[in-house]
């Protein structure tokens, strides 16, 4: 069987031990991990692949139902390389024969920070006023950082912190809603046919009767019909009555959420 040499944590990501048993753990752990074999590769790996794995996709799949842009497959990637960063960043930075830190553990590491930041400032995106995104640059930096915890040694943290996480995304919305009563800001674009031209009196009456207010409405000619580009705000209980009306209307052919 091939040899690989690899090593081991250093004494910062050790359990909190007092200084001499504390000693005696990390000598062993050098003189057992001075080569590592393909076996002792995967004891390592296999259990903080599988936590990042679980972490990821615990995240991934409520931003997924959600048909959010990071969903389940980024969400688990992006846990997965942060945990790989750390757990790299850690080993190479400990001598196992000697038993000493030669090097700051903490450098490959805290590169994730900035780097990440690169990949939540894509998903932000400004249009017409109007910011999106927010929610899920957070939850990719959340993820991050829980790959880090995994890759620190802490698996049984992160998993705890990931069902926190979905827990907040996923029971905010219903408290904003009912609790706060907020005001959110909608976009719909309606493609109906508007011979007649009555479409604007027709849509902007629906508005009102489900107690939306109306910020913009533009009307532009398509194809012999007609697209009309809305933005307005209320309670995403009336938003969701408002669009199951549009479709009642006599030559509604689309309803698009943007």
């Amino acid at each position: 069987m091939f040899q690989v040499r690899f090593l081991v944590a250093p004494p910062l990501f050790l359990p909190r031990l007092d200084p001499r048993t504390r000693l005696c753990h990390t000598e062993k752990m050098g003189q057992l991990a001075g080569h590592w074999g393909f076996h002792e590769l995967l004891e390592f790996f296999i259990p903080r692949i599988l936590a990042a794995i679980a972490c990821g996709g615990l995240v991934g799949i409520e931003r997924e139902l959600k048909n959010k842009a990071a969903g389940l497959k980024t969400n688990i990637l992006i846990c997965l390389g942060a945990m790989l960063y750390t757990s790299l960043s850690v080993l190479i930075a400990h001598d196992p024969a000697s038993g000493v830190r030669e090097g700051d553990p903490g450098r490959i590491a805290a590169q994730i920070v900035s780097g990440i930041g690169f990949l939540g400032g894509g998903a932000i995106i400004q249009a017409r006023g109007t910011i999106l995104g927010l929610t899920t640059a957070a939850t990719i930096w959340v993820v991050a950082a829980l790959g880090v915890c995994i890759g620190a040694g802490y698996g049984w943290v992160a998993i705890a912190v990931s069902l926190v996480s979905v827990l907040i995304l996923t029971a905010a919305n219903l408290f904003e809603d009912r609790i706060l009563g907020r005001s959110l800001s909608f976009a719909s674009e309606v493609l109906v046919d508007d011979r007649e031209e009555q479409a604007r009196m027709r849509v902007t009456d629906l508005l009102s009767r489900n107690d939306l207010v109306l910020n913009e409405f533009d009307q532009v000619p398509q194809n012999g019909a007609c697209l009309l580009k809305l933005r307005y705000s209320g309670h995403r209980s009336d938003q969701k009555k408002f669009v199951l009306d549009l479709w009642s209307l006599n030559g509604v052919r689309e309803v698009r959420q943007v």
